[in-house]
């Protein structure tokens, strides 16, 4: 049997989550099955992916797109989708062309990946996703708090959207180190609990609740930690001055983007998520199998990676409930701490690990294929 064309739109490939989730699938495919092709309509993929997936034998397609009034360069994209089988699109820019050039073109399936939390967008965007869904033969979340947020804001059918997690790839966090000889190889602080922010330095984010919450820490609890703020932004600035501020001088340290977020992990005591609103983020993934702790908001999809783990949520916006449940793992026994950490390795490896993830597309394919006439 030849096999069946899938033809991955995407606006971007580099580092993001939305890259590794089409990166994954691409490089993991059973090619046996499928021929997966990937189409990035804006800018050329960065940090080398696109040299990657061409050495894996994956055809990626470049289309350059600078404006949205650049339409001469779709041209190629309907060259492509001449003999694609299955279209499946990511984020709202691709999802609207591919929808529009896979039904012109007469693709016998189009799938669309949602990746961006549902209330967070703008009416504009609902409107076009509910006038274009009907264009979609499957509608991806990757969270069943999203998949409920767009069934009811988009008036999705039930039976068109479903779940699909995104996966890890769990050998590349799962390092087995022992934590004082990762902190050793960094240069941290041996005597020092570490504590990872591991985020965009953007108002999403909010970083200020973490410093707030660090500022409200006993002052025994503030002279055992050391706190990394990992990631870039525009919000830089000003929380380097509210760090000043709230005399966190000696506690914070800023490492900017960095590449070694693996080792940084194995290095960390415990993750601090404090975002406002998220939708399933992978550093919860990455932190667990990296066996470290996890304290995070109760936003999104997150509820689903620790409900069944342990590690404490706590509402967004609240500094006083994210001092005390950094307050309680700091003070978390060792037995219990274990119990934690091993029941979090295993819900990655069940749930949210890349074979797991690739495993469920290739079996949604499958069962849109069987949909087709023969």
């Amino acid at each position: 049997m030849t096999p069946k064309k899938v033809l991955f739109l995407v606006d971007r490939l580099g580092r993001g989550g939305v890259a590794q989730v089409v990166t994954n699938v691409a490089l993991t495919i059973d090619r046996t099955k499928f021929t997966p092709v990937i189409c990035v309509t804006r800018n050329k993929p960065a940090y080398g992916q696109d040299q990657l997936l061409r050495q894996a034998g994956v055809t990626v397609i470049e289309l350059k797109r600078r404006s949205r009034f650049q339409m001469s360069v779709w041209k190629t994209l309907w060259q492509a989708l001449a003999d694609v089988t299955i279209l499946h699109t990511h984020l709202s820019g691709s999802n609207f062309w591919g929808r529009l050039w896979g039904t012109l073109r007469r693709v016998p399936i189009i799938i669309t990946q949602e990746h961006a939390p549902a209330y967070e967008k703008m009416w504009v965007e609902h409107l076009v996703d509910r006038t274009m869904s009907p264009l979609s033969d499957r509608i991806i979340a990757v969270s069943e708090f999203d998949r409920q947020k767009y069934i009811e804001l988009e008036k999705i059918p039930p039976e068109k959207i479903e779940t699909l997690y995104v996966g890890i790839d769990i050998d590349k966090f799962a390092l087995g180190v022992p934590r004082p000889f990762a902190k050793q190889q960094l240069g941290l602080p041996a005597d020092k609990k570490i504590i990872a922010v591991v985020a965009r330095l953007f108002p999403q984010k909010n970083h200020q609740g973490f410093l707030e919450a660090l500022s409200l820490l006993s002052p025994e609890h503030r002279t055992q930690v050391h706190c990394l703020l990992i990631g870039s932004g525009p919000l830089e600035d000003q929380l380097k001055s509210e760090v000043e501020r709230l005399g966190l001088q000696e506690t914070v340290a800023f490492l900017g983007e960095r590449t070694d977020v693996p080792q940084l992990l194995a290095a960390s005591d415990l993750l601090v998520l404090p975002s406002h609103f998220e939708c399933l983020p992978s550093v919860i993934s990455e932190a667990m199998a990296a066996r470290c702790a996890v304290v995070a908001t109760a936003v999104g999809g997150i509820p689903e990676m620790l409900g069944d783990v342990g590690w404490p949520m706590v509402p967004p916006g609240n500094a006083p409930q994210l001092a005390e449940a950094i307050s309680c793992v700091l003070e978390m026994g060792e037995a219990e701490r274990k119990r934690l950490l091993d029941r979090g390795e295993q819900v990655v490896r069940e749930r949210f690990s890349k074979p797991q993830s690739v495993l469920k597309t290739q079996q949604l394919y499958e069962r849109l294929l069987a949909t087709l006439p023969h």
